[in-house]
Parts: C-alpha cells; sequence; structure tokens
C-alpha cells in the first residue's frame, strides 16, 4: 500500500507528464501549421507562375477569351468503362471577371460525334470513349474547345457535400421512390433544409412524372425534371462554397479533391482557381439547360432535340460569356397619356428590344428611372443619359431593364443614343 507521500509523488509526476505532453503537441500543431502555411505560400506562388503560363498558352491556342470551360461528368460507378454519363454539365468561368456558366446537358441530348460519324445519346458517348468523346462533342456543340473534365462518382459527390457540411436547399415536393434491384431509396419531406451528401444525391437523383427534362411552359423556357432540379442544386452548392462557411473548408476541399474526382486539369491549375475563389459570386453566375424538346426518333425512344436558335443564345450568354440582349419594359409612371407608346417607339428606332409597355404602380413618379441588374449598370449608363434618367439597381433582374416614364420627361426629337 502507498504512503501518502508516494501518493503526492506519483500524482506530481503524472502531471508533469500531462504538462510536457501537452507543451510537446502544441510545438507539433504549431510547427506543422507554420509548415502548412509556408508550403502553401509555395505551392500558390508556384502554381500561379505556371497557371498564367499555360493560361497565355491556351488561349493563344483557342481564342477563347480567358473562359476556361470544363465538362462536368457524374455517374453511378467511377470504375466501369461501360458507364454511362448520368449527369452532364458544361461550367465556364472567366476568372479576370468572377464570371460563371453552368449549362446543364440533358443525358438524352442528340450530338454529332466527329469521331464515330454518327449522330448519339451524349451520355453513350461516355460509354464508348470517356470523357474525350464527350468533350469532342461538347466542343462542337458549342463552338468553343473544351480540353478539361472533371468526373466524379455517387461517392464523391456525397464526400463533397459533407465535406461543405451540406447544401440547404428547398426540397419542392415529398419525394419517395423505391428500387431494390438498384439499392435505391429516396425518402425526402418538403421545405427548407440542409441536406447532407446521401440526401443531396437523393434530391439530384429524384425523377417524377416529368422524368429527366420537360418544357414545361413553351412561352417562358421554363424546364422541369430532374436537370432542372440539378441545376438548382448546382446554385445552391455554389452559394454554399462561395459563403464565408464554405471559404474556410476549401483547405480541406483541396486536400480531398483529387481523391474523389478523376481530373485533368493539373494541380497547379485547380489551386489557383481556389486562390481566385473570392472572386466569384452568386450574382456573376448564370446557370441554364440547354433548350430543346423531347422527342421519339425512328422508333428509337426518346431523345432531346435541341433548339438549335434558343441554344445559340444561350451558349453566347452563359457558355462564352456574350452580353444578353437588354429587354425594356417601359412603363408609364407619369400619367401622361401615349408616352409609354411614345418613349418605345422611339428607343425601338435606336436599336433596343422593347418587350413591353404598360403602366407603373401609381402615376406619381416624379423622376424618370431605369431599374436594371447591377452587372448591367455600366451598360444602361447611355439609355439613362438620353432619356435624362437616374439609374436604380436591382438584384435579380437578370437581362430584363424597366424604365419608369417620370412627370420630368421631355420628348426630344433630337435626343441620341448608344446602345
Amino acid at each position: 500500500m502507498l504512503s501518502e507521500e508516494e501518493v503526492r509523488r506519483r500524482k506530481q509526476e503524472l502531471e508533469e507528464r500531462r504538462a510536457w505532453k501537452r507543451r510537446y503537441r502544441r510545438k507539433q500543431i504549431i510547427f506543422y501549421s507554420l509548415f502548412f502555411v509556408i508550403g502553401l505560400i509555395l505551392m500558390v506562388f508556384t502554381a500561379r507562375y505556371t497557371y498564367f503560363r499555360q493560361a497565355a498558352v491556351t488561349q493563344a491556342e483557342s481564342g477563347d477569351e480567358g473562359r476556361l470551360l470544363v465538362l462536368f461528368v457524374g455517374t453511378d460507378d467511377v470504375i466501369e468503362a461501360s458507364t454511362r454519363a448520368d449527369t452532364i454539365m458544361l461550367i465556364s468561368l472567366d476568372t479576370r471577371t468572377g464570371d460563371v456558366g453552368v449549362l446543364s446537358i440533358p443525358r438524352d441530348t442528340r450530338v454529332w460525334s466527329p469521331s464515330r460519324q454518327r449522330w448519339e445519346r451524349i451520355n453513350a458517348l461516355y460509354a464508348y470513349g470517356g470523357p474525350n468523346l464527350v468533350m469532342e462533342a461538347v466542343s462542337q456543340l458549342v463552338r468553343a474547345p473544351v480540353r478539361y473534365y472533371v468526373h466524379t462518382d455517387f461517392t464523391g459527390f456525397q464526400q463533397l457535400v459533407d465535406i461543405l457540411g451540406g447544401v440547404e436547399i428547398t426540397v419542392e415536393k415529398r419525394m419517395h421512390y423505391v428500387d431494390k434491384a438498384q439499392g435505391l431509396e429516396i425518402d425526402l419531406s418538403p421545405g427548407r433544409q440542409v441536406l447532407d451528401g446521401a440526401k443531396a444525391l437523393q434530391y439530384v437523383r429524384y425523377r417524377d412524372g416529368l422524368g429527366d427534362i420537360s418544357l414545361v411552359d413553351p412561352f417562358g423556357d421554363q424546364y422541369g425534371g430532374r436537370v432542372e432540379r440539378q441545376r438548382k442544386f448546382v446554385e445552391a452548392l455554389a452559394s454554399k462554397m462561395l459563403s464565408s462557411a464554405g471559404l474556410v473548408r476549401l483547405p480541406q476541399l483541396m486536400a480531398q479533391v483529387f481523391k474523389i474526382v478523376d481530373t485533368n486539369l493539373p494541380w497547379e491549375m485547380v489551386l489557383s482557381l481556389a486562390v481566385s475563389a473570392g472572386k466569384f459570386s452568386l450574382d456573376r453566375m448564370q446557370t441554364a439547360v440547354l433548350p430543346g424538346n423531347s422527342q421519339v426518333l425512328n422508333n428509337n425512344g426518346w431523345y432531346w432535340i435541341v433548339n438549335e436558335q434558343k441554344a445559340a443564345q444561350v451558349i453566347d450568354t452563359v457558355v462564352l460569356g456574350k452580353p444578353e440582349p437588354l429587354q425594356l419594359v417601359v412603363l408609364n409612371g407619369s400619367g401622361r397619356a401615349g408616352i409609354a407608346g411614345q418613349v418605345s417607339d422611339l428607343l425601338r428606332e435606336y436599336g433596343y428590344t422593347v418587350v413591353s409597355t404598360g403602366n407603373a404602380d401609381h402615376f406619381n413618379h416624379t423622376a424618370t428611372l431605369v431599374r436594371t441588374a447591377p452587372k448591367n449598370a455600366q451598360r444602361v449608363k447611355p439609355l439613362a443619359e438620353f432619356l435624362g434618367a437616374s439609374i436604380q439597381e436591382v438584384e435579380g433582374a437578370g437581362a430584363e431593364v424597366t424604365v419608369i416614364i417620370g412627370k420630368d420627361f421631355t420628348l426630344k426629337s433630337e435626343r441620341s443614343v448608344g446602345i
């Protein structure tokens, strides 16, 4: 039996060992933290030098004016070479301006394959020749070279969402589906909620009566179905990644990214994009579904047939970064009879597209206003000067510009305007 003296001595020795271990752990943490920071700084400088050197060569070869086009492919199996693509998106990044475009391409889209010299479903091309065959077809579709791809499977997708701490989204309705053969069970309740990786995968895989994609409003170009749901999720995912909570998780994501995806993007380019993440924001992001409609061809099942005219407009804006044509709505806010129509006729003479006219919410607007999205503020300056109006920036206005004619407006025939 130990004496009180020995008990006190052993307790003291134990406390000293614990204190030493705490000091040692702190030194380890400080050492490895400094090592990580120094390594990161060296990697950043090396990456930025290498990336910008490569980017200069790439831009000179492609003439894509600095746009980085990356094909994203999601499959249910990362190993099987014969796997068909389940999700296909084209991501367009402009690291100079922070503009981002995401074009969702339905997996049954009918595309021309230069290598196979025939029309194919785009998801079948992945099974025939992997990402290279898909990139070739998409390059022809968007009239610009697509050289890089990112491929992940369901497991990688779940890990990505979990690393970010989940994604908040509104589940629009009850989603329940069971397929025992595939081992698939989807069970989501409606409402605003944070989805972890497993639940997020259920959300983007769920298909209702609209199937993969459906044109639900031909006049408003509104789409429904799984592809539209995936587009909505991409916006929520981007919102999380660009939030303060998401940015602090970037180091962890960077450490895992090459484990959860297959890509031909050089690591230095990935790191440079991560360093530039602060440039990107949701108000500079555009998403769209490749315009088209479903048709049965030659008794060979359903295809998504691209609407060439509408697709060209969407590709120009979302993928190539060309300014979207402004659409003007002219409203009478002064009470003067016929003034909205007169101003609309004048603006059309100068090349503007006026989509509608009408009355404002009231007739007591003293000053003429031009309301537009922040990204279009510079573009509408000539219009505002021509009308003697002030510019009011409104979030979520898109390409639509609202002109409210106030009591101060005078119609002068000698006005001139630049588009």
